[in-house]
Formats: structure tokens, sequence, C-alpha cells
């Protein structure tokens, strides 16, 4: 795909927006639900550089500024105060591509227009063109100027040489006086839409100019600049700021300390910039030439912040980019407050940085106006994300009884004033986003929906959370049942790919939810607590046996655990006979005996097993393995099924570790889980990443008593470990320490039992063969930690004796082993790993053997198509919508064996799967985060294409 821009005509994009208008009630994938009617909202009314402006919400100067169509496409969603994109002298520069990266905070390494001038001219005069053509199509508005309620804000740079060069100043002409062009497309549009020629479109398409000044320019510039464009061009004349103007201190306490962003602001960025001093000195100096002349002069919040590159998506010469959204806003708002208190609130102050639909209504109480916005826009939902920014501010009027903007500024304020009250608000507003979650660097890991599936032209219609469940489950259809209050249909949805629903509700890693596409709006769906309540509501759906049409073909399976029954429930539903063999006496393996009674109640485990045993699937306990008795099953059975758990723990290789003291993790797990009594310690250190070593984390933390201390000890970073993210959040909140980067060295030992331990630090260098970073030694950096229990939590080994583990080996896509007719899979195949992947391996060998038998099985569990309303769908993905918190037992009252997490209430969770976005019907990804509109959205009737065996029911 080229990466050049080849802007459409106007009549090209008259053409498109018109016909689906007429066709399907939308324009540019924005459904007409989610036009902005100005006449609804007519208390949002306000003036600005002697204009009407029907709204004070408007698009900052970005990529989503630059064309034609998505200057109209904003306007089409309620944007009214336009900041086009910067035009600058050098109008041949070379942009890295890919350049923006938005996806929780935002960064981008490019930061001019990328047309030629005379294009950007054109551009910006057939956007100028198509809003009165739209609006006269939409609200019948023929006559008056200033109808449209709408102001284009040029926006130029980068210094006064530059300004004063001929593209320039043809440039600054022509926007001020287009009526050679404009007559022209008039005539040229008249043919498509003949009522052109009554709608009064003034020449002037910018009466306003913003200076965006780069990075480093000299105050003194800055200033001259803003007197030239009042003084000579007679410019209403906005300048925009830094917000490195807080100053090095102040900016990188907010931004590292209590925000907790790792990104690196280089000093550069700081000495290069003007200093507090010297935009007091310009704002001066530039309102006082304003007054003189009649003209307005303001100043817009912020710039990007300038930082290290740090990401993998912007080629490596690119030393710096520059961050936007959510991480700026405090800084811009403690910069906001910071000015408006120098001026008594009396300064006109224009905001942008990290506005969204939340806080705009914030911002507007604060004084600031116009709020415009970048990066929330290039996030998926787009331009019609601006629709809730609106519903979010009128929600606001009338909880204030407001009737204006004015009523709203003076709602609940001392002040007399609405200078006065701004500023007070603003004061207030500026201390709390500094310690508000919202703005904080969240979660271990960085938000990102891709997954390992090859993306080809046409299918990208696929929701990443069924890519990313190793059981495959169908997460969009088990949302929309549940949401639509179905839950036998949402329950059968489930146990078509997972036959432990109750237990997967409570124990799941959930990797679907790191993948959900609900991550670029707010927060993940509670896909886990969903199947957590279908599990506990819906009613018990019986097997009907007489149904399962049986073929007289046998299948053994080693191991009761889940992948072992996860297994069986399948080749039974599909008429195989199973019988699974069982070393212990009880079922569940893994799941059963090491997952402790907080996250794991017995009755869930219990309800799942019930119900695969009902179904027909027998089992047979305490059936000791050996290789005689494999060679036997090997006879009597057609297939044979290894899922035997990986059961002992790995050995760590160190001085010291088979002093009393120390203890295997997994006996350790389950003498406590089976009420054992067994001595413990007061200060406990658990070494490793993985879910086991947060287990024992966890349950040490309520061995220790009162007073007792736990202390988790990691090679790496929490970034990089392996565990379950909500276990590790769970282990720290519960008061478990974690040192990151540090390595056990040797055991210390008095008295022949554990006094210590001995560790190194560790650094990170380039990856190892699993894709993480290696850790490596630093020499000279050891040390002693005080403990008196030690737990090495460091993963588990396969340990099967009756088979020679050469033969276990599989190929690539297979789960058989070189055995004929033998499979492999769970922990047996993969080591210690997930109840779910082990679930999902037990599916995926029973897919395999039924393919191998060429058997077509009956599907017990259909359930009624979803029907989509795809424009109520298409006004979900412009919608952000937070999760409910889930019930958790009290940090002070979780030193017991008493379940931490409780069910979803159903009103909860009707709503909570009411916010997935089916993404398996409807994608689109690609045509709303495209601020050129680019790509363009397919829709086809469904059809029904026969599947390979197996697959109806599996």
């Amino acid at each position: 795909m080229p990466d050049q821009l080849h802007p459409p005509s106007i009549e090209q994009v008259l053409k498109i927006a018109l016909t689906q208008l007429n066709e399907k009630r939308e324009i540019f994938n924005i459904p007409e639900k989610l036009f902005y009617d100005p006449h609804k909202h007519k208390h949002l009314y306000t003036k600005k550089f002697g204009q009407v402006l029907h709204n004070p919400v408007g698009l900052a100067a970005g990529p989503h500024t630059q064309m034609a169509q998505n200057i109209l496409a904003g306007w089409l969603a309620g944007a009214r105060f336009i900041e086009l994109k910067t035009v600058q002298t050098l109008d041949e520069i070379a942009v890295s591509k890919p350049c923006i990266d938005m996806q929780d905070e935002g960064y981008n390494c490019e930061w001019s227009q990328e047309l030629k001038i005379k294009d950007s001219y054109d551009q910006y005069l057939n956007a100028w063109i198509l809003i009165h053509i739209f609006n006269h199509k939409l609200f019948g508005k023929t006559n008056k100027d200033g109808d449209i309620g709408t102001i284009f804000n040029m926006s130029v740079g980068y210094d006064l040489a530059g300004i004063n060069k001929r593209n320039v100043q043809w440039f600054l002409k022509k926007m001020q006086n287009c009526s050679a062009e404009k007559d022209a497309k008039i005539e040229m549009l008249s043919p498509l839409y003949p009522k052109i020629k009554d709608i009064n479109i003034p020449e002037c398409i910018s009466n306003s100019v913003t200076l965006s000044t780069m990075h480093g320019c000299p105050p003194r510039e800055i200033e001259h600049i803003g007197k030239y464009l009042m003084v000579e061009k007679k410019l209403h004349t906005t300048i925009k700021l830094n917000p490195t103007l807080l100053g090095a201190g102040s900016v990188r306490a907010i931004f590292r300390k209590q925000l907790g962003y790792n990104s690196r602001i280089p000093d550069s960025a700081f000495s290069n910039d003007p200093k507090y001093a010297d935009a007091v000195n310009i704002i001066d100096s530039l309102t006082n030439t304003a007054n003189t002349l009649d003209l307005a002069f303001a100043v817009k919040l912020t710039n990007t912040l300038q930082t290290i590159n740090h990401k993998d998506i912007f080629p490596k010469w690119e030393q710096k980019m520059y961050m936007s959204g959510k991480g700026l806003h405090p800084i811009a708002v403690n910069l906001a407050a910071r000015l408006q208190t120098h001026y008594e609130g009396n300064l006109n102050i224009s905001f942008s940085g990290g506005a969204d639909c939340f806080n705009t209504p914030n911002l507007l109480k604060c004084g600031l106006n116009p709020v415009t916005v970048c990066t929330d826009l290039l996030k998926p939902g787009g331009y019609g994300r601006l629709a809730q920014y609106f519903a979010n501010i009128e929600t606001s009027f009338k909880n204030t009884n407001s009737k204006n903007i004015d009523q709203f500024i003076l709602s609940n304020s001392k002040a007399d004033n609405i200078n006065g009250a701004a500023l007070e608000y603003l004061q207030i507003y500026a201390n709390s986003v500094i310690y508000s979650d919202t703005y904080k660097k969240t979660g271990l890991i960085e938000p990102n929906i891709k997954t390992d599936r090859k993306l080809d032209a046409f299918n990208c219609i696929h929701a990443p959370c069924v890519d990313s469940c190793p059981a495959k489950q169908d997460i969009p259809d088990y949302m929309w049942h549940t949401a639509k209050e179905n839950p036998v249909s949402a329950f059968k949805s489930v146990i078509r790919t997972n036959p432990f629903p109750s237990v997967m509700g409570m124990v799941c890693d959930h990797l679907c939810e790191t993948k959900c596409t609900r991550i670029n709006y707010d927060e993940p769906l509670l896909i886990r607590e969903i199947k957590r309540y279908v599990a506990d509501t819906a009613p018990e759906f019986q097997i009907e046996e007489t149904k399962i049409k049986r073929l007289g073909i046998k299948v053994a399976i080693i191991g009761a655990g889940p992948s072992g029954l996860s297994c069986g429930w399948f080749l039974n539903l599909a008429g195989f006979d199973v019988d699974v063999f069982e070393e212990k006496e009880t079922p569940g393996g893994m799941v059963s005996g090491a997952i402790p009674g907080f996250r794991l109640t017995g009755e869930a485990l219990e309800k799942d097993i019930e119900r695969i045993v009902n179904s027909g699937v027998k089992i047979h306990y305490s059936y000791k393995m050996n290789r005689g008795v494999f060679k036997k099953l090997r006879k009597e059975y057609d297939y044979l099924y290894i899922a035997t758990g990986a059961h002992h723990p790995r050995d760590l290789d160190i001085p010291g570790i088979k002093t009393r003291g120390v203890l295997d993790p997994l006996k350790f797990l389950h003498d406590v889980k089976s009420g054992k009594k067994i001595h413990f310690g007061s200060n406990v250190a658990i070494i490793g990443g993985g879910n086991t070593a947060m287990d024992a984390a966890r349950t040490a933390y309520r061995m220790v008593g009162k007073d007792g201390m736990v202390t988790l000890i990691y090679r790496r970073t929490i970034k990089e470990m392996p565990a379950d993210r909500g276990e590790i959040e769970a282990a720290q909140e519960e008061g478990v320490n974690i040192l990151e980067l540090m390595a056990p060295k040797q055991v210390n030992v008095t008295d022949r039992k554990v006094s210590g331990l001995e560790c190194v630090m560790m650094e990170l260098k380039d990856t190892d063969q699993s894709g993480r970073p290696r850790p490596v030694e630093i020499e000279g950096t050891n040390f002693s930690l005080s403990f008196d229990r030690i737990i090495p939590a460091i993963g588990q080994e396969l340990h099967i004796k009756f088979v020679d583990h050469d033969q276990l080996a599989t190929k690539n896509g297979s789960y058989q082993t070189k055995i004929k007719d033998v499979f492999i899979g769970g922990d047996a195949m993969r080591g210690s790993s997930t109840a779910i992947n082990a679930i999902g391996d037990g599916r995926n060998v029973a897919l395999e053997i039924i393919t191998k038998a060429r058997i077509k099985p009956t599907n017990q569990f259909k359930v009624n198509h979803k029907e989509i309303d795809l424009e109520s769908l298409k006004v979900l993905k412009a919608t952000r919508k937070y999760p409910p918190k889930v019930p958790q037992t009290e940090l002070a009252n979780r030193k017991n064996f008493s379940l931490v997490t409780s069910s979803l209430k159903k009103e909860e969770a009707i709503n909570e799967a009411a916010r997935c976005l089916q993404c398996d019907k409807y994608c689109s990804v690609c045509s709303l985060v495209c601020p050129n509109h680019a790509n363009y959205t397919y829709e086809t009737e469904i059809v029904d294409f026969p599947t390979r065996m197996g697959m109806d029911i599996l």
C-alpha cells in the first residue's frame, strides 16, 4: 500500500457521502444516529472571534484535519471548532511510516502536513463547501452567514522566515478570500447537488490562526510571529504552548511519580523550550497588541510532550516521539491552572491535552474554551465518539440545572463572576487529576489487541478474544445471549467448547481479556466473570445420552485432570466410549489439589466434573500406570490420550536447596488445601513468577500471621511475569512484597535449617528463546536476605515412567506422539501451564481423533443465531462505558481461605455483557481509526458453508 496521500476530488467525496446518506443513513461509517443537530443544543451556543459557534467542542490540529472527508466527518459528529492541520513552507517532507501509535496514551513522530500547501488549501476549501452543503441537506439552512456555527482555525509554523515565504503568504491570503476557487467548485458540483447555488458560502474560510511552534522555538521568535500575524495579517491569533512550561521538576514528578509513566523526557525538552517567565512575557506583549487592534488573543494548551523514542512501532532513526492523550492531561490542566491563577482568571485559554468524553464537562466548567480533540478520535470509534461528549455535557447541564455555559460555570461556585468561578473550579480540578487513577499508567502490560492470527485481505471479521483463548470459546456468542437475558443459550454456548464453566469462571487466566477490543475504548470485558455468572445462574443442562449415537470406538485417557476430562467430554458427545484412568482417589488434577480455596470452591469443581461423568465419561480411580498397564491399554483401546499433568516441581539448582525449611510448592499447596497441619514460618520467600508462585505467595500470606512477611523474588520484572495479571495484582494488594530483577544464588543455612537467601541483582539484555528479555547477572551485586521458609516455585516437570520420553515427541500442528494412535497434551506435553491451556489441548486432541476416525457427530448445543442490529452496533462501537467493579472481600478480611471474589449480580452481568462489540460479526476498526477515511467497510449477507468433520460439535 502506498504511503503517500492522494486526495479524492470534491465531486468524489460529495457523491460518496450523498449515496451513503440516501442508501444507508450514514456517512463515512458514522450512523445518522450519531450526527449532531445544533438546533437541539442551542444552550451550547457561544461566540469566538466575533462569530457564532454552535458548541465549544472541536478537532485539534492533527492527521484528522488535513483532508476534506475527515473534516466533514468530524463536523457531522459535532465538531464546530476545526483546527486545521499545520502548514509550513517546507511542504515536501518525508514522514516516517508508521508515524502514529494510539494505544493507551498516544505517541507520534510526525509534525506537519503531508500535502503541499496548495493541496492543503484545496482540501480546506473542499471541506468548507461540503460542510455548507450538508448543513443545508440535513438542516435546510441556506441564507445567513454563520448558520453553520463553525469556525475554521488555521495553524501555521514554524518560524517567521518560513511564514514570510511566498507559498505560506499565498495560503494565508486564499484562506481569507477563496472566491475564485469557490465559485469554480460550485459550478462543478451543481449537477450533483443543484441547490448548492442557493447556499450562501462565505468567501472567508478563516480569520484566525494558531501558531504551532516547534519544540525549541525561541521565545522572541514566538512573540515576533504572533505580532506579525495580528499586525500585518489582521488575524485573531492563538499561541500554542508546550507542557514543559511547568518546569522539569513538576513535569517529571507528575509524569513519572504520580502517573507512573516510564517514558523518558530528555533534558533538551526543557532547556530548548521557552520557560514559564518567557511565556508570561509573550502573553503580556501579545495581549497588548491584540487589544490595540481589537483582535482576540488566546493561548492553546498544550503542545505534545517530547519523549525519547522507545516504541518498536516507530523507526529507530526517530530519536524523539511526542506524547498526547491521557498522560498529558494532568500536566496540561496544571499548566492551565498556573497561568490562569497568574492572570486571575482573565486569560483566554483553549484546551486540547487529553480531552475526552468524560472530562470535557469539567474542562468547560474550568472556563477552557474551546475544547479540541485529537488522540481520542484516532482510536476505534473514531469521530463517532464525539456523540458521547455531548451526551455527557447534557447530563452535566441537567444535573446542575444549567441553561447555558455561563450558568454551568457558575453552578455550585462561591464566586459571583464567570472568570472567578472558572478559576475556582480549575484549581480544584488541577489538583484532583494528578491523583486520579483515570490518568495513571495502568496495567502490567501494554494494551494491544493484535493476535498471531494471519490477517488476509478479507478475513478481518474475527474476535481477537476467541483467537487468544486456548479453548477457542465463542465469547461474543455467550456475551450476546447473556445480554439478551437468555442464560440457557449462553450456557450452551460456553459448554460447546469448554466443559468447565464453573471452574474457569473462577480461575481462568483469561488471556481473552488482554485482547478484548474494548481495551481501545475503556477496559476489557469481564469475560471470566460473565462465564461465572452464566455457570452460577443457568439451569443445569442435561445431556441426552440417547441422542448420542455410539460408534463402538474406544478411547483410554490417562489422567482425570482438566485436559483429560475435556478430551473425554468431547469424545463422549461424539459417540466414542471413553474411560479415564486416574492415579489418585479424586479427579481434577492440579485444579483440585493445588489451586487454593480463596480462588476456587470445591463445589464449582464438583459441579463441572459431575456433568462430565453424567454425560457418559467413566473415571477409574487409584489406577497406577506402569509399562505393563500402558501396553495393555494400547491393545484394548483404539486411541489413547496421555494427560497426566506435570506434578513434579522443577529443581532449583543452588547450594542449600535441600535444607529443612525449603518447601515443595505443590505439596505445600496441597497440604494447606487438604487441611493438614503444617508448622509454618513468619518470614517467607517465594521464588518464581508463574501462577504456582502466586498461589504459593497468596497462601503463605494467609499462613504467616498478622506480623508475618511474604517476599516474592523474580529474576525479570513484573512486566515479564508469566502469571495471570489479576493474580499478580491480587498478591500485591494483599501485601506480598515483589522484588524484581533478583535471582537466588544459594540458601543460607544456620543450625541445619534455612536462615536466609543470598541473591544477585539482574539486568535485562536482548531476548531469550521465549521472546522475553534475557536476565543477566550484574557482577558484584550479591546480597543476603533473612527468611525462615523458602518456596521455590519455578515450574513443574513431566514425570512419566510408563513410556520412553523420546517416544512422546509430537509434530507441529498435531498432538499425536511417535506411537501410533497415542496422543499427548496439557501439562504432560507443555510442562507447567494453565487450566485453560489444558482444556484447550483436550478439545484439540478430541478433534484430531474425531477427524482421524472420520466421524461426524451430532451437536447437542445448538442455539439461536444472533440477530445483530448493525446500526445499534455501530453506535455501541463509538461509545465508552466502564465495567462494574468485581465484588471482592475487603483486604482486612483476607487472612483466611474463603473465596475472595463474588459473582456479578444479574443487572451487572447483563449490562456488562452488552458492552461486547461483537467483533465476530462486524469489525470496521480500520475504517474508524483511519483519519483520512482511506479504508472502506463492506457489508455482506451471511452464507452457510459445510465445515470439516467434527467442527460443528467442537
